[in-house]
């Protein structure tokens, strides 16, 4: 019997840089179902660290060749190229750029399929891209958005139909972070002290929107009180030494650690106590679905779909964006009431495992392209 030809998908992306649309792009490539589909991934403006990880898996990674002036007017055009060559049956673009470049671009080649997510960004964002995804949208066969406030934006802002929007909630591999590991030689491995007996976390870039300036501003007042007390930021970014100043300025270089990149992120956070993220801004942030399988507490702003993850008063606390007593508040209400994190670490690995595994998501997506390439009868 002759095998049955497997699917073409096209994943489309900024590049390939760590980061949590980054992150989803390869988790999708790798865990789709390989005896029904073939997956390649396009990079529009460089590859990345998480190129390796999906060469390694055997899954092509094409990149654009750069413009010389660094702005690129022709970034469609060298799509529209890769499509007919690579022939997809599906394109599945993730954020504004690729959804406009490749969008286009799958217009002009022809490609059966076009699905789009959007991750997440502030509204209202400028004008000419919201209206080139409204023209687009007329096109796509559906848009993905990673929350249901995101939903709202989009239909509210694009001017999108609701119909033509459906969200699926990002999900990754929850396994490593239920894990036990010898928390005493990390301690000793980070250079963490014994008299450290609280420690918060956060994991992420280090960014204005992710809002950490607030969250030192809320130590210094947590720190007068409870001076035992240890913040860790991993991470890197924009940000790193004008908060490293800050920190020193306000006198506590020994309670805040910034680790910088890691590999460990699992391991760093069965350390903490409380995972805390105080961003001014979000979609469905990856680090928070890491926070809660890591059977974590949390308290992050309301803002985007955080409170799709953090039900406060069930697993976390939310708090208003900007505002560094609101932080202060939450994170000493959770320092003073042990049960209460233990409650709440425990209604975190329950709610992970009801709405936010890898395999809920990616369940999600084959179920949308088999649909889509269905409805348009080009395969299924």
């Amino acid at each position: 019997m002759r095998e049955k030809k497997k699917i073409k998908i096209m994943q489309v992306t900024h590049d390939l840089n760590y980061g949590g649309l980054q992150r989803l792009v390869v988790d999708i490539s790798r865990n789709l179902d390989k005896s029904r589909y073939q997956v390649s991934v396009c990079a529009l403006r460089e590859a990345g660290h998480l190129e390796d990880e999906l060469r390694k898996e055997g899954i092509k990674v094409i990149k654009l060749s750069p413009a010389n002036n660094g702005v690129d007017y022709l970034s469609f055009w060298k799509l529209f190229k890769i499509f007919r060559e690579e022939r997809p049956d599906i394109i599945h673009t993730h954020n504004t750029q690729p959804f406009v470049e490749g969008g286009i671009a799958a217009i002009l080649a022809k490609v059966p399929v076009h699905i789009h997510t959007d991750h997440g960004r502030q509204f209202p964002d400028r004008r000419r891209y919201m209206f080139a995804e409204w023209v687009l949208s007329h096109f796509v066969n559906q848009i993905v958005a990673v929350s249901e406030n995101l939903k709202k934006d989009i239909s509210r802002y694009e001017g999108i139909r609701p119909d033509k929007i459906k969200v699926i909630l990002n999900g990754i591999n929850g396994s490593k972070y239920n894990n036990k590991i010898d928390k005493n030689k990390k301690r000793r491995e980070l250079g963490i002290d014994n008299k450290h007996n609280i420690i918060l976390g956060f994991v992420g870039r280090l960014s204005p929107e992710k809002g950490l300036i607030y969250l030192i501003k809320a130590m210094e007042t947590l720190v007068k009180e409870f001076p035992n007390l240890l913040l860790l930021i991993a991470g890197e970014g924009a940000l790193l030494e004008e908060l490293k100043r800050e920190a020193i300025a306000l006198g506590m270089e020994q309670n805040i650690r910034f680790l910088g990149p890691r590999s460990d992120i699992n391991e760093i956070l069965s350390l903490l106590d409380i995972f805390i993220l105080p961003s001014l801004r979000e979609g469905l942030p990856l680090v928070l679905l890491e926070a809660a399988a890591a059977s974590l507490p949390i308290v992050a702003t309301d803002v985007g779909g955080n409170k799709q993850v953090v039900k406060h008063g069930t697993n976390g606390l939310l708090v208003k964006h900007g505002d560094a007593a609101s932080l202060y508040n939450a994170i000493k209400e959770l320092i003073m009431n042990e049960g209460m994190r233990k409650e709440f670490g425990r209604e975190s690995f329950d709610l992970f495992i009801n709405s936010f595994t890898i395999e809920k998501m990616i369940k999600e997506y084959e179920t949308i392209y088999q649909d889509c390439l269905m409805a348009t009868g080009a395969r299924g």
